[in-house]
């Protein structure tokens, strides 16, 4: 009897001890799984637009990332920006407009030799965006939604003329998205976009992943908070912007491939000036072609801002920024959307002509809206001009909320949108540069994000 009560007692004593550690093991466990599944912070406009300082000299090129280094598929020699499609790109620039096509007045973008190689050419900024052409819901009822990463790039050469960042910058976007829905009635032949919204939340966590690193100091030894206004990304300033740069280039090559490349554009000058500006498409058969401008007449791809000249934007655009939102514009439609059909502003109507500011004003702010204004209902230079045309002439009211003083457009002239702009009137080094546009769309890509796809 007391043999059995020492057994039952021994047996009690076990339990307790396994149920104990049994505890700690499930403490332990659901601690770490509640670490593991902490939902990521918010995104901040900086982490979606990541702007890399302008070089200044030889030495700092070793802190960006040249395109050339940009490699293809894990595995494969290939090059992120192949030969072939670069090729295209210098072609279109040069010669965007198709046999037999009148003389608009355009004029032609002149490349150096230096500038058709691409070792010359580097990022200068990365737009993180879940949604092109818009992300509205009246943009997405029309076209659908297209995730896309872009990465804008510039030439920087070192020459027997010494070193120079160019006045040409060019948009290699690449694309996640699914097989498209049928385009709705008029807009053929472009499917509405439908999301590969699972291969770009893999993007936003790594995104949000590259900024938790930076602001535990994993970089650099240094604490970086990328909140904020906008301005250059303060992850690549310092001492973390080395290793900070390393991680952004792993992960482009993790997640991008020359399969996703469908879209580019280029703008450029004939030194010292007009600046021109075409977008490009892959389509089948023919590869990468100029595309007729959607705001245009549907035959001209070159659209030009000149400084010199009674005209300063050719060809006159017909937008439809005013009208409700529709798939239907002038760019390989047929027939075309007509131009009495459409109804819009642009900064063509006051750069052109004696307009009040406080109509300025008001055409500006249709622009700059990105549930308003897209690449289909509004032209390249209203996009690019609207935010530096509105500084130089001192418009009462116009401010460019979320966007540092530092790196907004000092002169008139400067048609960069998101990127590095040397001045040829006042020389020095190339300033960064962000708009009122850029700006306005990141907001709305950082709250898209945030409500939509983070944490998901």
């Amino acid at each position: 009897m007391a043999k059995g009560k020492i057994c039952r007692s021994k047996r009690r004593r076990l339990l307790t001890r396994l149920s104990a550690a049994g505890l700690l093991f499930a403490v332990a466990w659901c601690a770490s799984t509640a670490l593991a599944e902490t939902p990521s912070k918010p995104l901040s406009a900086n982490d979606v637009s990541i702007l890399f300082p302008p070089p200044k000299s030889p030495a700092d090129l070793g802190g960006l990332i040249a395109v050339s280094d940009l490699a293809g598929p894990t595995g494969s020699a290939q090059r992120l920006l192949s030969d072939a499609d670069f090729a295209r790109f210098i072609a279109n620039a040069e010669n965007p407009e198709r046999e037999g096509v009148p003389d608009s007045g355009v004029g032609r973008i002149h490349l150096p030799e230096a500038v058709k190689k691409i070792d010359a050419w580097f990022v200068a900024g990365i737009r993180i965006d879940p949604g092109a052409p818009g992300l509205s819901a009246d943009v997405i009822a029309q076209f659908g939604r297209q995730p896309q990463i872009r990465l804008i790039i510039q030439p920087v050469t070192n020459g027997p003329q010494g070193f120079k960042v160019h006045d040409t910058a060019g948009h290699l976007i690449f694309s996640f998205n699914l097989e498209g829905d049928p385009p709705l009635d008029g807009c053929a032949p472009f499917p509405r976009f439908k999301p590969d919204d699972e291969a770009f939340k893999a993007i936003v966590r790594d995104v949000a992943s590259l900024r938790d690193q930076l602001a535990a100091g994993k970089f650099g030894n240094v604490k970086v908070s990328t909140a904020g206004d906008m301005n250059v990304h303060p992850g690549l300033v310092g001492a973390s912007a080395k290793p900070f740069r390393d991680a952004i280039k792993a992960l482009l090559e993790k997640h991008l491939s020359p399969l996703r490349l469908n879209t580019m554009a280029v703008m450029g000058i004939s030194p010292p000036e007009p600046w021109v500006f075409v977008s490009m498409l892959r389509v089948p058969k023919a590869g990468l072609i100029a595309v007729p401008g959607p705001t245009l007449d549907g035959v001209h791809a070159a659209q030009m801002f000149s400084i010199v000249g009674e005209t300063h934007v050719v060809p006159r655009p017909v937008t439809n920024n005013q009208n409700p939102t529709t798939c239907r514009h002038a760019a390989l439609q047929t027939p075309p959307l007509p131009a009495a059909n459409r109804k819009g502003v642009s900064t063509a109507d006051f750069i052109d002509a004696d307009v009040p500011n406080s109509r300025v004003l008001e055409i500006v702010n249709v622009i700059a809206d990105p549930k308003k204004s897209h690449f289909f209902n509004t032209d390249c230079v209203s996009c690019h001009t609207e935010t530096a045309q509105l500084l130089k002439r001192k418009v009462q009211g116009f401010t460019v909320p979320g966007v540092n003083r530092a790196v907004l457009p000092k002169e008139d002239w400067n048609v960069r949108n998101f990127g590095w702009f040397p001045s040829f009137l006042h020389g020095g080094p190339a300033a960064a540069t962000i708009t009122r546009r850029a700006a306005a769309e990141t907001a709305e890509v950082v709250t898209f994000i945030n409500r939509q796809l983070l944490n998901k």
